[in-house]
């Protein structure tokens, strides 16, 4: 028997049968193809397509095709490794190819022009389009629409609380699936024909494009709250408590957010919706799990397990909504299992290296039982792992440099919690605005008589590696992907000059498949950005809010420049990142002594235009897996945004007006605004009182390094990763030459292998893995990167039959089950609080690890740092 291995997938054939002992004198190659391994190659019933391909494609074109990718590709980090060596190999010819030469030439010219080079696309996304399937239809709008409104008020409701909780897409599409047939079953066939075209209120089965069409419209509910963090600190006594925000203040606020958000994507799209490398890995579990509903499931033994997606998902989900009242209620200790601290409660060093609340949580492999805990750093059942590996690896880079900021008293770092996201004075107590505000403004006797603001080691080490997180993505992302940004930016300009198409001179098939639907001109996202910017000036001219109309048009300038390596980033990475630090700066120089006019530039620009107008794309890019128009997405979500705005701001009101104890430290449902509402005014006391100026040459000079450290970061990637395949070949036969065996042997296991994996390492991945500290820590941060490993590493490598079956089912169904229970939970026993008190509920905050210290005492005088009458 022969073995091979295709994409991952071991595949044996028997030398005995005839056209495999002579592939190169038949014609018809698609016989030589084993049963598994069409199945990789076609997963999506497109097998007699892609045979068809295969079979009719000659030498030659093959051959153009190939040299065509591995040069277009040569940049990708997500094209996959043995596909790459062997269509190299593939070039080389048939004599130093050896067996199937002429088959495995076809396949993969066929999976790169016809299908998709990555398996993860293939899974998902057919290249065959049905055009005739209804989309918009009203049981499709109904559901989409019913479930965002759903959706905004969850993701509203629990975006205060940390971690925080959402109903996810893969969670609601699991929930459309019964609604949807359950209204086919239910609803009449009445309908009106309109241009010829008769739509009904029921036009046959729920079908999977419907499906999806009510997925996206849903997944512009969980982007309502971007608004929230602004409004919160604004109100809420426990921050700057202004009296005139109100329910107008607040619509507008969040209309305006939500529409300059889609109104960027007109610009983004271009970049990360119709370029074959903008892959979004977060969206194959959404398609996966849709197909996966919406076509008929044999029955099948895979491993033992013969239970349907369905039922599974309803067993998984009812037994989460069970347990977690576990973690979340009846025995917290699980969720902050911080049981290392448990052996010696007054130990402070111990607290701060393994505690889950103010330590570190390093060295500790158990961190909790709780499934919100354990996802909430990391897509743990959906990201690639090289990305979570790799951030997981900066996560604990940032620990210890954070331990060296801390103990070597760096800032006053000292006297405070290591890690915390608050702002604290130089008593060691949470800073209190309002003793150096006056009319929203600085008062600067006042100041001097209180405190200027500090932060942790933990939140120290944020800002710094948010700083030099641009430059680093910046530098490296429109170097390293040139080739494909810069013909995006070209089409880009020949669309607004001469009318080019979305979908001209593509390669891949689902751009050409996607070519017969009409593209949303550019001119309807312009309407939309300018009546967003109309609605800006307005809020800012009629509140007293402070914010100068030049502001909005710097943020939407800095975002032009900045929005398309991020974008870029996100499509081919799964991460998700905004301006925030970069904003905060410039409106810390231009505007100082301005909280408002920081909080405004903050959320315009780190959520309105980069992180929404992403939001949109990557909806965009699902459409177009899913060969669903353009146009319908933007009708649904147009109107999708305008409803759950509404319903995101009677949220916000009911929360702000009745969850006792809001954003304070002990809220006994978690809902201590830990991450949006205290770091964020942390932020505008640094930046929007203090101002950057200052900041950066009296407070906190460190800061401004940072950008030239992230700087040189990029330069060495960019320069090793240039040069090193061109000159370590060379380096490592002289070492080969000079060293003895023994030698060369062991550096050949150990060092070699290392340098060469750092000639694909992500340094805007690892910056990103340093970042995400405070107020998170590495006890948040271990159990996903686990996860990850068994799910999105190993099971699919031992176990692919049940990983591509179960795996984003199971996902689906524990934060589903998870979400749900939260809410009883809290409107049974949170709401009015039913508090249970014993060792199980205690132990986690007993000790150190519950307190808010540092590790040296605040000085006799009362404070620590400069005199007061001498602060910076």
């Amino acid at each position: 028997m022969a073995s091979e291995k295709t994409d991952g997938v071991e595949t044996h054939i028997s030398p005995s049968h005839d056209t495999e002992k002579n592939p190169v004198t038949t014609l018809n190659y698609g016989d030589q193809i084993p049963v598994e391994l069409l199945e990789t190659l076609a997963p999506n019933g497109e097998g007699d397509f892609i045979l068809d391909k295969i079979n009719n494609m000659s030498e030659d074109e093959a051959i153009g095709i190939i040299t065509e990718s591995l040069e277009f590709h040569s940049d990708d980090w997500n094209f996959p490794s043995d596909m790459r060596e062997r269509m190299q190999r593939l070039l080389l010819g048939s004599k130093a190819y050896g067996e199937f030469y002429d088959r495995d030439l076809r396949i993969d010219a066929t999976m790169m022009k016809w299908s998709s080079p990555y398996p993860g696309v293939r899974a998902v996304a057919s290249p065959i389009d049905d055009a005739k399937v209804p989309i918009e239809t009203a049981r499709a709008y109904f559901l989409g629409i019913s479930w965002a409104i759903i959706g905004t008020f969850m993701s509203t409701f629990f975006n205060s609380r940390f971690p925080g909780i959402s109903l996810s897409n893969s969670v609601i599409q699991i929930l459309l699936y019964p609604c949807g047939n359950l209204l086919h079953t239910i609803l009449p066939d009445w309908g009106i024909t309109v241009f010829k075209v008769r739509h009904s209120l029921n036009p046959g089965p729920w079908t999977f494009k419907e499906q999806m069409f009510a997925t996206i419209t849903f997944n512009i509910a969980i982007y309502t709250t971007n608004s929230y963090g602004m409004i919160l600190v604004q109100r809420s006594p426990v921050y700057y408590g202004l009296d005139f925000i109100h329910f107008g203040y607040q619509l507008m606020l969040t209309l305006f957010v939500q529409l300059m958000g889609m109104g960027l994507a007109g610009y983004l799209r271009r970049f990360s919706v119709y370029p074959v490398k903008a892959l979004w890995p977060t969206l194959m579990p959404i398609i996966a799990l849709n197909r996966a509903l919406t076509k008929p499931e044999p029955r099948e033994n895979i491993h033992g397990w013969t239970i349907s997606r369905y039922k599974f998902f309803w067993v998984t989900a009812g037994s989460m909504f069970v347990y977690y009242w576990l973690p979340g209620y009846l025995f917290t200790a699980l969720s902050q299992f911080n049981w290392m601290t448990w052996i010696a409660p007054d130990n402070f060093k111990l607290a701060v290296l393994t505690g889950s609340n103010m330590g570190l949580g390093l060295f500790n492999p158990i961190t909790t039982f709780d499934w919100n805990v354990a996802t909430s750093s990391y897509a743990a059942l959906a990201q690639p792992f090289f990305a979570t590996c790799t951030m997981y690896i900066g996560g604990i880079l940032g620990g210890f440099i954070i331990l060296g900021i801390f103990y070597s008293n760096m800032y006053n770092t000292g006297y405070l919690p290591i890690n915390s996201s608050s702002a604290f004075a130089n008593d060691g107590k949470p800073y209190v605005v309002q003793k150096i505000v006056v009319n929203n403004k600085l008062d600067v006797k006042k100041y001097q008589e209180y405190s200027p603001p500090f932060y942790s080691a933990g939140y120290v080490l944020t800002i710094g590696a948010n700083f030099a997180f641009y430059p680093v993505y910046f530098l490296y992302i429109m170097v390293n992907q040139w080739k494909t940004i810069g013909k995006a930016y070209v089409d880009f300009y020949k669309g607004l000059r001469y009318g080019k198409g979305n979908y001209e001179d593509a390669m891949d098939v689902h751009n050409r498949s996607m070519a017969k639907y009409k593209e949303v001109p550019d001119w309807w996202f312009l309407i939309i950005f300018v009546g967003a910017i109309v609605v800006n000036i307005i809020w800012a001219r009629i509140y007293p809010v402070d914010v100068p109309v030049w502001l909005i048009f710097l943020v939407i300038g800095v975002n032009l420049v900045f929005a398309v390596p991020l974008s870029f980033l996100s499509a081919t990475t799964g991460t998700n990142l905004g301006l925030g630090s970069l904003i905060q700066i410039i409106t810390g120089f231009l505007l100082p002594n301005n909280p408002n006019a920081f909080l405004f530039g903050q959320t315009l620009g780190s959520w309105a235009l980069a992180g929404y107008g992403d939001n949109y794309v990557q909806d965009q890019k699902m459409a177009h897996y899913c060969k669903i128009a353009p146009r319908a997405v933007f009708r649904s979500q147009i109107g999708t945004i305008i409803i759950t705005c509404f319903v995101a701001v009677a949220t916000q009101n009911f929360i702000l007006n009745n969850v006792e104890g809001l954003c304070t430290p002990d809220q006994p449902s978690r809902f201590t605004c830990a991450n949006d509402g205290a770091p964020l005014y942390s932020n505008s006391l640094m930046w929007g009182l203090m101002g950057s100026d200052r900041m950066f040459n009296s407070v906190y000079p460190l800061f401004k390094w940072c950008f030239l450290i992230g700087a040189l970061i990029s330069v060495v990637f960019l320069v090793g990763q240039g040069l090193g395949p061109k000159y370590l070949p060379g380096v490592r036969e002289r070492l080969r030459t000079k060293l003895s065996p023994e030698r060369f042997a062991s550096l050949d296991r150990t060092l070699f292998p290392f340098i060469a994996s750092l000639m694909w390492l992500n340094p805007v991945l690892i910056i990103q893995g340093v970042q995400h500290w405070a107020p998170s820590n590495m006890a948040y941060k271990t159990p996903g990167f686990i996860l990850s490993y068994i799910f999105m590493y190993w099971m699919p490598r031992h176990r692919l039959a049940w990983w591509s079956k179960y795996n984003y089912v199971l996902s689906s169904a524990l934060t589903a089950g998870l979400a749900f229970s939260a809410l009883i939970m809290f409107f049974a026993v949170g709401y009015h609080p039913i508090r249970l008190k014993w060792w199980g509920n205690t132990v986690s905050t007993a000790g150190i690890d519950g307190k808010q210290v540092g590790w040296l005492p605040i000085p006799e005088r009362g404070y620590f740092g400069p005199e007061k009458g001498s602060f910076p």
